[in-house]
């Protein structure tokens, strides 16, 4: 026997129905039990299938109540819930946007209704630095009590929530792709660490592939779910706009990230400064104006930064001091490294791979490298 649950789960997966068709059929019938009990003719009325014999097929075949609960089952047996608007779990926050999603599919478990929540997102082909900041910011957002949300993918949004597993807090991913893909395919360690203490939710059943058209939908999620929205990294005609344009038209604050004028990458968050979005140079930028509140260490993020750094410097034996003085988030080229120290190419090498072996270092391409922050 069908259950409210199986409703909903067949209502969001008939073949060739989108959100509008079904919001009209709840706007005109009510709950999805009285459109699947509803006369298939009514049905075919409302949504304009009269003429389209596959659309009437496909309705009709979906009809199938053994199939559906059965497909159902198939979630529970994966871990994965289903989400509907009638659910108490159903995020609050989606029911204010304007195109709320009517059925989401979650490994792990949502964020807190009261948790203050921020978006950080930005280009996939990103720097090494913006890669180091996002997972910086999401590191130290996290440690503050402010949950981090982004789309899982390559660059920013990995680090982003790389960042917010190193402060061994909770952080989501919205997917746009089906629930149980890995996108990409590198981010595989990431989502194994995120179902197991976080969360991935996604507008898509199993098996569905990632292609382009679903990505502004999740986006909408994405900003639908935070309350700011920091961007790290952006060109000038970036996708990341979209998640902006609709954080916008949904109300949410928008922080960015500024960079050096030159830098084709910093372009769009130099931009969206111009246009009002809130400069961010520290975490405080942040946590001030969404959650209220300041941070009782007075210090700028800049300025514990550097201090950290001298830190960390102060600790090494002389001789790895110089090669670690000579190095910054950019990465470094070892020839450089070397002429910089004036060290014998041997002794550099050597000194370079005990900084790496001690979490000093960082090496993003080979023999490149850069301190750790």
């Amino acid at each position: 026997m069908m259950k409210m649950e199986h409703y909903w789960y067949w209502l969001c997966n008939i073949e060739g129905v989108g959100r509008k068709t079904i919001n009209k059929l709840i706007c005109e019938l009510g709950s999805p039990r009285e459109i699947y009990k509803e006369n298939d003719e009514i049905i075919f009325e409302i949504i304009g299938a009269a003429n389209h014999r596959a659309s009437i097929d496909e309705y009709v075949r979906s009809k199938d109540e053994l199939r559906i609960i059965r497909d159902y089952g198939k979630l529970e047996n994966y871990g994965i819930t289903f989400i509907h608007p009638d659910l108490d779990i159903y995020p609050e926050k989606l029911k204010d946007i304007p195109d709320p999603p009517y059925g989401l599919y979650l490994k792990g478990k949502l964020p807190d209704e009261n948790a203050c929540v921020v978006a950080i997102i930005g280009a996939r082909n990103s720097t090494h630095y913006g890669r180091e900041m996002a997972r910086y910011f999401g590191r130290e957002l996290s440690r503050e009590g402010v949950v981090v949300i982004s789309g899982l993918a390559r660059g920013i949004d990995g680090m982003a929530h790389r960042g917010a597993l190193e402060a061994e807090a909770y952080t989501l991913g919205v997917l746009g792709c089906g629930i149980d893909m890995v996108y990409p395919e590198e981010n595989y360690d990431l989502y194994m660490k995120m179902e197991a203490v976080g969360g991935i939710v996604s507008e898509s059943n199993v098996g569905v592939k990632p292609y382009a058209a679903l990505f502004p939908q999740r986006n909408r999620i994405i900003s639908g779910l935070a309350d700011g929205i920091l961007v790290i990294e952006a060109t000038k005609k970036s996708g990341t706009f979209i998640t902006v344009d609709q954080g916008l038209e949904q109300g949410k604050e928008i922080f960015a990230l500024p960079g050096r004028i030159l830098d084709e990458k910093s372009m769009g968050c130099n931009n969206l400064i111009k246009m009002g979005a809130h400069i961010v140079t520290d975490v405080s930028d942040i946590t001030e104006i969404l959650c209220g509140r300041s941070l009782a260490d007075e210090k700028t993020d800049g300025e514990k930064l550097v201090m950290d750094f001298n830190r960390r410097k102060n600790l090494l034996a002389p001789a790895e001091k110089i090669v670690y003085s000579v190095l910054s988030v950019e990465p470094k080229y070892i020839d450089d490294i070397i002429r910089e120290t004036r060290l014998s190419p041997g002794d550099v090498c050597m000194y370079i791979n005990e900084l790496y072996l001690s979490g000093y270092i960082n090496e993003p391409a080979r023999n490149y490298y850069s301190v750790k922050i």
